[in-house]
């Protein structure tokens, strides 16, 4: 079948599980573990660094006898920017010991070998030889002499570029796969769980809830996603679960006293020698208020500028880059508005607080608070607080001179500090995490088993349990009404006949036919 010297009309055990065929149960395994890696094979004609085909090609050379092949222009650089490492085997790598090699073209630009003629693929044994640059077919230098050049060469001399049927074992892709399988076999076992331990549920999270992940579903239709066998249920934020308990206020005679505590309070301490007391909707603006507080926790609004200043319509602060055009949420990313929310705050008076954005969706850190009242600017930008104090401070701003030909401010005035006074989400978090605990505790409680008490062990007859003996006393039965059931008399006093005779008269009488029937 063309394998080895056999000229059989079959495959042949030697030819199957043999040093020819290798189609043994496990070569292809074998095969798998010393195949490269699909993305480190580089087209022969084409750059190792960039992917690109090489019009100056360079060969770094392997300690095993393999090489790469670079472009001149791609190489020089790496190594100066790199420390000469080479960029494949991070070995070291200096550029005089690179090798130039000297390929043959065709007039239409196709390598081929110069000895043979035969085009180069992707399926060609290609070498180069270390002393004069040029490149072959393996099988034209069997002589061991450079027929271009008519030199003579060592076998350390060759240099293999690209061998795709046969990578030596010791080239630098293999031993990292090869390596990988080894400490894969070396891995020792996981010991086998106890069945109790594998039984044991873990703790259902608070905060799950009724709706399937979908990882399973997932898995099983995307190449992309690790395979999921077991359902999972999702998990709310916990972060919007806040919000939402913050948004709806609860319902009965204790609704007006409630919206006081779901209100924060904080004062924003200007450098113009006053402070501006701002009240929070948390109740109305839950995101927008958490994301303020947050950010002043974290100091963020420390030393801002009051950047734009419009006298009759607002003052706007909160950018820590006092650009106008920087400052971040609390999470990194933009969030979404809440002037769409049910109750929504307007901008219906003076000392109006609201977030500036550059679109929907675009909230950050800026904030602005108004003059006048601003209806044009209602379902554009979230409201999330009033001005409650300090008006003699936003009197002062509105005055304040501005640069010609421009909305900032001539004298730079800045946040000194913003003190929060009260914060309704703080209060939420150690209430829920004071629940948290004690389901805990009690979850811990309902595992260990129950305590004795004195008389847990008597049942109504007045008898112990597991024992015949009375709970009151004398081992004797009580007086009340089981004081008959302990009583057992004798099997010989019951019938008047010896154990001994019954067993002896059950053995000699032995029953025949219907028995006697005078007693009808």
């Amino acid at each position: 079948m063309g394998h080895g010297n056999s000229n059989k009309l079959y495959i042949t055990h030697a030819e199957h599980a043999g040093e020819f065929g290798q189609h043994s149960a496990s070569s292809g395994y074998r095969a798998k573990l010393q195949a490269p890696h699909p993305r480190a094979q580089t087209p022969f004609d084409c750059c190792a660094l960039s992917f690109q085909p090489f019009n100056h090609p360079v060969c770094a050379r392997n300690a095993d006898g393999t090489g790469f092949a670079f472009d001149l222009v791609n190489i020089i650089p790496w190594l100066k920017q790199h420390n000469n490492t080479n960029p494949i085997t991070k070995e070291p790598l200096a550029p005089g010991d690179l090798i130039t090699l000297h390929y043959s073209r065709k007039p239409s630009g196709e390598i081929h070998d110069p000895i043979s003629f035969k085009p180069f693929s992707e399926h060609s044994h290609i070498v180069a030889i270390a002393t004069t640059g040029n490149v072959f077919l393996a099988e034209s230098i069997k002589g061991g002499k450079d027929l271009l050049e008519d030199a003579k060469f060592k076998k350390e001399d060759v240099i293999t570029l690209q061998n795709p049927h046969g990578l030596p074992a010791s080239s630098t892709i293999n031993t990292g796969a090869t390596a990988v399988a080894k400490k894969e076999q070396e891995k020792p076992k996981p010991a086998v769980k106890a069945v109790s331990e594998a039984k044991a549920k873990a703790a259902v999270p608070w905060n799950i809830s009724p709706y399937s992940s979908g990882a399973p579903g997932a898995s099983l239709t995307s190449t992309s996603v690790d395979p999921q066998t077991q359902s999972s249920q999702l998990l709310w934020d916990e972060e919007e679960l806040m919000f939402e308990e913050m948004s709806n206020p609860p319902k009965g005679k204790g609704k007006e006293k409630d919206v006081g505590k779901r209100r924060a309070y904080v004062r924003v301490v200007t450098s113009l020698g006053g402070s501006l007391n701002l009240e929070l909707y948390c109740d109305k603006a839950p995101k927008t208020c958490y994301n303020f507080l947050m950010l002043a926790k974290a100091g963020k609004y420390d030393d801002c500028l009051f950047h734009r200043l419009v006298p009759g319509f607002m003052v706007q602060t909160g950018d820590p880059t006092g650009t106008g055009s920087g400052g971040e949420s609390h999470w990194g990313t933009p969030f979404r508005d809440e002037h769409d929310m049910r109750g929504a705050a307007k901008h219906d008076s003076r000392g109006i607080l609201a977030m500036a954005n550059k679109g929907a969706g675009t909230n950050g850190s800026q904030f602005y608070i108004t003059f006048r009242a601003t209806p044009n600017l209602d379902n554009k930008h979230t409201v999330f607080g009033k001005l409650v104090g300090g008006d003699d401070v936003l009197d002062a701003l509105e005055k304040l001179p501005r640069k010609d030909g421009t909305e900032r401010p001539a004298k730079p005035v800045r946040i000194t500090e913003v003190i929060i006074h009260q914060d309704p989400f703080e209060v939420h978090k150690t209430r829920l995490a004071r629940k948290l605990a004690r389901r805990a505790e009690a979850q811990d409680d309902s595992k260990k088993p129950p305590e004795k008490t004195q008389g847990d062990d008597i049942n109504w007859f007045g008898v112990k349990v597991g024992t015949g003996d009375s709970a009151f006393g004398g081992g004797s039965a009580g007086a009340g009404v089981g004081k008959y059931l302990g009583i057992k008399r004798p099997l010989d006093q019951a019938t008047g006949v010896q154990a001994d005779d019954v067993g002896d008269d059950a053995k000699k009488k032995r029953k025949i036919g219907f028995g006697n029937f005078d007693a009808w």
